[in-house]
């Protein structure tokens, strides 16, 4: 039997006087930033106030990243996919086989691990009663993600686990 499941887990709606005042706020640290940086001469000032506005287009990008992707999660018989949804675009951040997840728990479970190579992270919010770890390895490395699966997905993922695990007995 092939399961094959897709969940796609979002970050909360700002409203939109929320939305305003960041906008605001920000252009306005900008233009007192840029107001600085005239204070320094005219030598100065054009370095200083591209500088800033390097930095600000690079925080812009990470802040849009940030605040409005979602995660998608593909359950497809024996390996789980993780994608990034901005807009109409899906990146595929991490493909993990379920012959290779060597641990499963919940959030509050988590133990400190000095030999997980790198932690991925699949969550929009911070609910963490609903959240479940998987320490995983390949290529003789162990990896660790974070993510937030319904209760549909976490039942066929410890479903499929099991089964990988009966058949390579």
């Amino acid at each position: 039997m092939k399961n094959v499941l897709k969940v796609v887990v979002q970050r909360k709606e700002r409203s939109l006087w929320q939305i305003i005042v960041m906008i605001l706020a920000s252009v306005v640290l900008i233009n007192y930033l840029i107001t600085l940086c005239n204070l320094l001469g005219e030598r100065y000032a054009g370095i200083a106030s591209l500088g800033i506005l390097l930095i600000s287009l690079a925080l812009c990008t990470l802040i849009i990243i940030r605040f409005l992707s979602s995660f998608a999660y593909i359950l497809d018989d024996d390996k789980i996919v993780f994608e990034r949804l901005l807009g109409n675009r899906s990146n595929i951040i991490l493909s993990v086989n379920l012959s290779e997840i060597t641990k499963i728990s919940t959030y509050s479970e988590i133990e400190k691990n000095d030999n997980i190579a790198y932690t991925y992270k699949f969550v929009c919010d911070r609910e963490y009663d609903k959240m479940y770890v998987c320490d995983f390895e390949r290529e003789s490395k162990k990896y660790r993600f974070i993510f937030k699966p319904s209760d549909r997905l976490l039942e066929l993922i410890e479903k499929s686990m099991k089964n990988l695990s009966r058949d390579s007995l």
